[in-house]
């Protein structure tokens, strides 16, 4: 099974890189990625990996993303 190795942001978009080469990308503004719209560039940037590397979280936030959700 893929895990996460990073995250990044663009103006619009969350992409989270796999491993194996593969991401996902998203638009702020589209489901499941909307709690990032209205978060400041420090609050997107303090993530860090859970569930064995299968999911992203945001403490600051209180959110969670994870590979499920991705599909």
């Amino acid at each position: 099974m893929a895990s996460i190795n990073r995250v990044e942001f663009t103006t619009t978009s969350v992409y989270i890189f796999l491993s194996g080469g593969s991401f996902w990308s998203c638009l702020l503004t589209a489901k499941p990625a909307t709690f990032l719209y209205h978060a400041t560039s420090a609050q997107r940037a303090n993530w860090q990996l859970a569930n064995k590397d299968t999911a992203v979280e945001w403490p600051d936030l209180g959110e969670t993303l994870t590979m499920e959700q991705m599909k």
